[in-house]
């Protein structure tokens, strides 16, 4: 049971980042390395799923929470993914 929810969680987690245009090899790396933006959506990305939101719910939710997050806190350095 355990091996189901946490593939339906990685099936979850790459879909919303398809959504969101965000590299997946890129943003595990930058995750890893605790690049506060990664670590961020990724704290969105496992609430929302643990609530049950389907991943384009989710995309709509972290779009709109990502908007009022960088309004107050423009002291993150967002790195480019190009």
């Amino acid at each position: 049971m355990q091996y189901l929810e946490n593939n339906d969680k990685h099936m979850f987690m790459s879909d919303v980042l398809k959504m969101l245009h965000i590299k997946t090899d890129i943003f595990l790396n930058n995750l890893a390395n605790h690049h506060d933006y990664e670590m961020v959506i990724y704290l969105w990305i496992d609430k929302l799923f643990t609530k049950g939101k389907t991943s384009e719910e989710a995309v709509q939710i972290i779009y709109k929470a990502r908007n009022i997050f960088m309004l107050q806190a423009p002291c993150i350095q967002v790195k480019s993914y190009s």
